[in-house]
């Protein structure tokens, strides 16, 4: 057999161990809920078209999510449409790998906003789902154009007290509103995280790009939690935090703190940061432009060499490549005077996403000194 051969068979080995690994590092299985209700008075006709599309995306970003965390997590989607006239689930409890879109035929706004009965029927169904269960979390996304002005059944008293209750079983709100004061009227529910947006099909196209963008990163940290801490992972911590308010609040960068897509050439104070294999034998994408360019060494597979720092990625867990990259988070933060370029590591050969490996930069974000991609600033 070849040496290259060999190498190739011995990647593959490492691969499936890895995998192995991801198993062992996460033996909890989470079952995440999302449910959307969502206004279908007639007041929302004008934006019928724009609703059906970003709800779909939405489906389409929750299909993604459960893709990324297939090891971790089982998410299912429900719909709840509400007006005075049909109020009722269009999907419920459907699997995310099987659930549907939703066609104009679904979604048709007529007559006044029953909220507080929506609020109330659909809590009352997902507290009973969740149980006593531990293992649960869930994401409750209220998307209104007006305020309350047809229940009969259930209060704003009853409904903010199961919204209190399901918060402590590790559930993640968000109120989202036209033509009202959406902050202010959140509140009276004891919603910390809301947004505002205006009934025109651009905004509301907006809004719900900025909600599922806020899923995206909450449940990416979610998953990194739960790579990293394993059985230790304490649910109800990350939903208080989550419940704060700063749901919706994406980290402000400058073009400054955000890696070229292409560097060609270095200054003398500068390191281009890239991923390795365990052997660190740089022979492809990024750690072979290193290894050409930037002073790498065949046979290091971490650490700074020349102008070049090498992070493992391929061949090791996720777990693993954290703490390599929490050991050069230390470095960058021991070395001010360098200014540290991270390429997209892990997310080419090595096979993870930027879903994974984003969140892992959270403390080298701090750091002046460290340039990140940009779509993993997008996690951040």
């Amino acid at each position: 057999m070849s040496w290259k051969n060999l190498f190739s068979k011995k990647v593959r080995q490492m691969k499936t161990q890895t995998g192995a690994s991801k198993s062992k590092d996460s033996k909890r299985m989470t079952s995440v809920y999302h449910l959307i209700i969502l206004d279908e008075s007639g007041s929302m006709r004008c934006i019928t078209r724009a609703t059906i599309s970003g709800c779909n995306e939405t489906i389409q970003t929750i299909r993604m999510m459960q893709e990324q965390s297939r090891d971790t997590q089982r998410h299912s989607v429900s719909i709840y449409l509400f007006n005075i006239m049909k109020s009722r689930y269009i999907l419920k409890e459907e699997s995310a790998d099987r659930v549907r879109e939703i066609t104009e035929t679904d979604y048709q706004p007529n007559a006044g906003t029953p909220l507080y009965d929506a609020l109330g029927a659909t809590l009352k169904d997902l507290k009973k789902i969740i149980g006593n269960s531990k293992e649960t979390m869930g994401y409750v996304t209220i998307i209104t154009d007006g305020y309350e002005n047809e229940s009969y059944k259930y209060s704003l008293k009853t409904v903010k007290a199961l919204i209190d209750e399901l918060k402590e079983k590790n559930v993640i709100f968000t109120f989202i509103g036209a033509n009202i004061d959406a902050a202010d009227y959140g509140s009276k529910f004891n919603i910390n995280n809301t947004m505002q947006f205006e009934q025109t099909d651009e905004q509301t196209g907006a809004m719900w790009r900025r909600e599922r963008e806020a899923r995206l990163r909450s449940n990416a940290r979610f998953c990194f939690n739960e790579i990293i801490s394993g059985d230790e992972m304490n649910i109800a911590a990350f939903s208080k935090a989550e419940n704060s308010g700063n749901y919706y609040k994406k980290r402000d960068i400058s073009s400054e703190r955000i890696s070229p897509d292409m560097i060609t050439s270095l200054n003398e104070n500068e390191i281009f940061v890239f991923g390795s294999n365990i052997y660190g034998e740089h022979n492809g994408g990024a750690s072979a432009y290193a290894l050409h360019y930037f002073g790498a060494i065949n046979g290091q597979s971490e650490g700074l060499q020349g102008q070049a720092y090498a992070i493992p990625t391929d061949g090791v867990s996720l777990k693993e490549l954290y703490a390599a990259v929490c050991r050069f988070c230390q470095f960058a933060t021991d070395n001010p005077e360098l200014t540290f370029f991270v390429t997209r590591i892990g997310c080419g050969t090595a096979g993870w996403s930027v879903y994974n490996i984003a969140p892992m930069f959270a403390d080298c974000a701090k750091l002046d000194n460290v340039k990140l991609p940009k779509e993993f600033w997008d996690y951040l």
